[in-house]
């Protein structure tokens, strides 16, 4: 970062303000993989595994933050309820993440982490997939020696991940003006796209007969709770 970025104003739309917290929780979720990567308490397979867990938290929140800066032409409605279907599925978030030209961290992220969900955060779906009660190991659903196992694959995902935060930073490096008009606006409109977007959304499957979650369920909610910076944002309404 340039010391020049430190003196521009930094954007103001709502629809930085929400990137801009989905940086933070990739920054964070990167943070914590570094600490507790080599921890020597986790080095045993699931410590290595929750660990991991974490940069894959930081993939999808980077991805989501490039998704929502890659649709600044479009309504900031269309642009979040596009990244929040997408859900957990890495590979509907590069679909959309277009920040940058340069595609290549990109695609290697959804060619190395796509088929590897946080499910993986619990021991139980944990050893199914990687050491499968009653099945060979080479039927396994997932090579742990060749993924979570194998520090030059791993290290080599994080690299990407900070490219990618790297890229995006200087969206939101700058100062914020003093303009009490234009910080009251941005909290009027944080407030307004919660109760216009998120809350109708959220309560509309108890308030009428009509499935509104995304997923077409009324019964369920694939949007994966209030988990990153961002939801619990949208879900406190504290700007």
């Amino acid at each position: 970062m340039y010391a020049a970025d430190l003196f521009k104003s930094k954007p103001s739309s709502l629809l930085h303000a929400i990137a801009e917290h989905f940086q933070n929780d990739s920054r964070d979720f990167a943070t914590r993989f570094d600490v507790l990567w080599e921890n020597a308490s986790l080095l045993h397979k699931m410590g290595r595994t929750k660990s991991f867990v974490d940069l894959l938290m930081s993939v999808e929140c980077v991805l989501k933050a490039h998704a929502l800066l890659s649709q600044t032409g479009q309504p900031v409605e269309e642009a979040y309820l596009a990244v929040r279907r997408s859900g957990h599925d890495l590979r509907k978030l590069v679909s959309l993440a277009n920040y940058t030209p340069d595609r290549t961290a990109y695609e290697r992220l959804a060619d190395n982490v796509a088929e590897l969900q946080i499910h993986l955060r619990y021991s139980f779906e944990a050893y199914e997939t990687f050491f499968p009660a009653w099945t060979g190991r080479n039927d396994a659903e997932m090579n742990y020696i060749a993924t979570i196992s194998n520090n030059h694959w791993v290290l080599s995902i994080r690299a990407d991940v900070q490219t990618l935060i790297d890229a995006s930073q200087p969206e939101f490096t700058g100062f914020i003006g003093d303009d009490i008009e234009t910080i009251l606006k941005g909290e009027a409109e944080m407030r307004q796209f919660y109760d216009e977007i998120i809350k109708r959304r959220r309560w509309a499957p108890t308030q009428s007969n009509r499935a509104t979650i995304f997923d077409g369920n009324p019964t369920s909610n694939n949007m994966g709770g209030a988990s990153t910076r961002a939801d619990l944002q949208l879900s406190t309404f504290k700007v």
